[in-house]
């Protein structure tokens, strides 16, 4: 994938070459980082501006001062950090760097989350729909890690075309009582599926196609139907009042 090459050309030149056709319910999960550097989300640290602010994060949890100030730059919230990495919530998620990240991006830059990830899910599940005539769904997918457990897991991102969370509110368990809470993250469930096949390394799957899944298409879907304000979040709210870091606080 070079960098500002059109996506949906990729997509459907990449499926042509496998000899796959898409068929109605089938969902494209693809990497996040092809999807940034279609949109040229990439960033050479050489023309990074380091501010004052961005010394200090960098300082306090001793990582790179430019990928600190990239990083104060894409976050909506820093929320705190361990050494190398700072807690950072980005379009509503809970992510490291804020979805910044030097692995996997050309010596000397750094590559960013697209600017509008369901927006991007969106255009290209227009794009493929048009080609093949089938309603599909399509997710962005990257890694984040999750609360006390080691190593990375899948994340959708960005989300099109099908309905992300599956309500079981409502339906009765195995002994007769009604479940009350419990919803399942499907899209964050093909995710991590997606995640396992594309690795985090050299293996360069950059899309995963998902076939059978049970997804409910539903062109309205989007990733803001899975996502939840922080008072609702057991894990956010434990943190208490959270707020962008002033400068005097760092």
């Amino acid at each position: 994938m070079k960098p500002r090459e059109k996506l949906s050309k990729v997509v459907y030149n990449a499926l042509n070459d496998e000899g796959l056709k898409l068929h109605r319910g089938d969902l494209l999960a693809l990497a996040s980082k092809i999807v940034s550097a279609s949109e040229g989300r990439i960033v050479k640290l050489t023309d990074v501006h380091v501010t004052a602010q961005a010394r200090r994060l960098s300082l306090r949890w001793e990582l790179d001062e430019r990928l600190a100030a990239v990083v104060l730059k894409e976050a909506d919230e820093i929320i705190g950090g361990v050494r190398g990495f700072l807690l950072t919530k980005k379009n509503g998620v809970l992510t490291p760097n804020a979805g910044v990240d030097l692995k996997n991006s050309p010596p000397g830059t750094a590559t960013l989350w697209p600017t509008n990830p369901d927006g991007s899910a969106r255009e290209l599940r227009r794009s493929l729909e048009r080609r093949f005539e089938k309603g599909i769904g399509v997710e962005i997918v990257d890694s984040h890690v999750t609360a006390l457990r080691l190593g990375t897991v899948g994340l959708a991102i960005g989300v099109s075309g099908f309905t992300p969370v599956h309500d079981h509110r409502g339906i009765r368990d195995i002994f007769g009582r009604p479940i009350r809470v419990t919803q399942t993250n499907l899209a964050d469930d093909i995710a991590s599926a997606s995640h396992l096949l594309m690795g985090e390394s050299s293996e360069r799957v950059g899309a995963v196609l998902v076939r059978n899944s049970a997804i409910e298409v539903c062109a309205t879907g989007t990733g803001r139907l899975a996502k939840l304000n922080s008072n609702k979040c057991l894990i956010a709210s434990s943190f208490g009042r959270t707020r962008r870091i002033a400068a005097r606080n760092i």
